[in-house]
């Protein structure tokens, strides 16, 4: 599996010696606000998202990363959907509440972005983004995705049907 690095931040597989630092990460109401994570999250939790990410990488659905600077956990940021469309995919995150205003987002989104097109011969990724979550907007826009005007239910998760999540997508054409 791949590890990416712009010299300040690294991308690279999670394993078990992220448990903890995910746990505790994943307590963040924002992640769970935002994100699929479960709610209240378990240790368990952790434990079997890195279980899911080895099948999903072993399936050819997903690549999961944790960014990290030295030993800190800054986020977790996958590409998923790999499975769904020829040369598609959907890059997914979470930042770390410490991390939060130090470019992190916008560094992981970039190097897995541009991974994706020259790694894997991605030619459209797409961000699904709640349309209240103004952060991850900017990143999209600042990462070069743009917003289609799109609107989708929450990806993966049992939903409402609500179409509350903007679609955003970078196309290599």
């Amino acid at each position: 599996m791949a590890t990416l690095t712009d010299g300040v931040i690294t991308l690279r597989p999670p394993g078990d010696e992220d448990v903890d630092a995910l746990y505790r990460e994943c307590q963040d109401p924002e992640i769970q606000r935002w994100t699929g994570v479960p709610s209240p999250y378990h240790r368990a939790n952790a434990l079997e998202y890195l279980e899911r990410v080895k099948q999903e990488a072993a399936a050819g659905k997903a690549i999961a990363f944790v960014a990290v600077d030295g030993d800190e956990l800054l986020g977790s940021f996958s590409v998923m959907e790999l499975d769904k469309a020829p040369h598609y995919g959907e890059i997914g995150y979470w930042v770390a509440a410490s991390a939060r205003g130090r470019g992190v987002a916008s560094r992981a989104v970039t190097l897995l972005r541009d991974w994706c097109a020259s790694g894997l011969g991605l030619e459209s990724i797409e961000l699904l983004i709640h349309e209240d979550n103004q952060p991850s907007q900017r990143v999209a826009e600042r990462t070069g995705f743009l917003d289609t005007g799109e609107r989708r239910p929450a990806p993966r998760t049992e939903s409402d049907g609500a179409l509350n999540h903007a679609v955003y997508v970078w196309s290599s054409a």
